[in-house]
């Protein structure tokens, strides 16, 4: 009954990769970067209308500040932005008469910055679709709307509820999304992430914890001639940090720290009173990320050059997602339904997170990666694998509907 249920997706999905594929160009033709909200309001408009017409329904929703002793990270993602500018998020919710109840989650800003798109404009060679945001991820976003489609258009929906949660504010670190996004993942049983599949088109079964910072160090003033032997350089003084910061990083353990940015100083011929850069600090858990950020602060509190000061603020804003035995449990159902119409699917750890950081501390099977296979985000060669679009959504449908049948409850690993 499910194999045949997969079949019957996976034929009506085959039959609509173009229109999914004009669906992808669609999205990355708005530009919506998280500034620019008209644009991020266009593609929810946009989702929310294709979800809509299969009777789904939906609303706008903003999160949650920052409380105000940590909106110093706002400066740091959107310099001089105002954050009650943001876009909304919107919801989409759909209920039926059967058991359990998924989270689907996708994201509507793009890391490419206004006018992207001039330089980059979308376009399809051979077996690859390139464009700004295609991969990170409105691939996925094509992919989450033609698998709900098809499970509508095939009367096979199955589940209690479907939800899907579209961020306005991933790129900017999903800072009023992440109460949005934890409210309905207590409400789901299992959620699945619409980031795009990457390293050998692999899913995430885990990933780490991110944080950030800022490290301004102080130094003294001075005239690099006449006065040289009075001033102390706060950029000769952030650069012994650096380096230390930099060796801290332990690729065998999953702990990645990075300087991102330095900037400081005035003049040429000053010696630099002031140096401010911004960091990022990865690791594979939360004891492990805690581990390196006091490392890092005994490297701040460290006076690497006489009378020079260094002040440091870090945030862990996305929590680690770990792998659990519901997660590998999870992961054995999608894997038995790729394997119905031909598909292999595996995972792997990710040292990247996104919106599916929220669900690690609640405890519910995540599985992220489901978007299409992409590859080069964040870069002029950012692209989709296109024969991925029919078999990822068919993926996402045939997992739901395994679900739908009592997938779960029949056991697996981790029970």
């Amino acid at each position: 009954m499910v194999d045949s249920a997969t079949h019957t997706l996976y034929a009506h999905l085959k039959s609509k990769r173009d229109a999914c594929l004009r669906l992808v160009e669609e999205l990355v033709r708005i530009e919506s970067y998280a500034t620019q909200t008209s644009g991020v309001d266009a593609v929810g408009d946009f989702l929310c209308g294709e979800l809509e017409a299969v009777g789904y329904e939906t609303e706008r929703v903003r999160g949650e500040r920052l409380p105000l002793e940590e909106r110093w990270v706002e400066e740091l993602f959107l310099p001089g932005f105002d954050w009650e500018q943001l876009a909304d998020h919107r919801i989409a919710r759909k209920r039926g008469s059967g058991t359990g109840r998924v989270l689907i989650l996708g994201d509507m800003d793009s890391a490419c910055p206004p006018g992207a798109l001039e330089r980059f404009p979308f376009r399809v060679e051979g077996p690859r679709a390139y464009g700004p945001g295609i991969a990170d991820m409105k691939g996925g976003l094509a992919v989450t709307v033609h698998a709900l489609q098809a499970l509508a258009e095939t009367s096979l929906e199955n589940l209690a509820e479907v939800t899907v949660v579209l961020s306005a504010d991933e790129q900017a670190g999903s800072f009023g999304a992440r109460t949005v996004i934890e409210t309905a993942a207590r409400e789901a049983d299992w959620v699945f992430c619409m980031e795009c599949a990457r390293n050998g088109a692999r899913l995430m079964n885990s990933h780490i914890q991110l944080g950030v910072g800022i490290l301004d160090v102080h130094g003294r003033d001075a005239h690099a001639g006449s006065a040289f032997d009075k001033g102390i350089s706060a950029i000769e003084a952030m650069s012994r940090k650096i380096t230390a910061i930099h060796a801290l990083t332990d690729r065998d353990r999953g702990i990645f720290l990075n300087v991102g940015t330095v900037a400081g100083g005035w003049r040429r011929n000053v010696i630099a009173g002031h140096c401010r850069a911004s960091l990022d600090v990865r690791a594979a858990s939360a004891a492990d990320w805690d581990a390196a950020a006091a490392a890092v602060g005994a490297i701040a509190a460290r006076e690497d050059l006489p009378g020079s000061t260094a002040d440091l603020r870090l945030l862990a804003y996305r929590p680690a997602l770990p792998r659990t035995a519901d997660t590998d449990r999870l992961l054995a159902i999608a894997r038995d339904a790729g394997a119905a119409f031909g598909l292999e699917v595996a995972a792997a750890h990710s040292p990247a997170a996104g919106s599916s950081a929220f669900c690690g501390p609640l405890g519910v099977p995540c599985l992220d990666g489901m978007g299409p296979v992409g590859i080069g985000t964040m870069t002029l060669d950012e692209h989709i694998e296109v024969p991925s679009l029919v078999e990822r959504a068919a993926l996402l449908a045939a997992t739901m509907h395994a679900l739908g049948c009592g997938a779960w409850s029949r056991g697996g690993p981790g029970e």
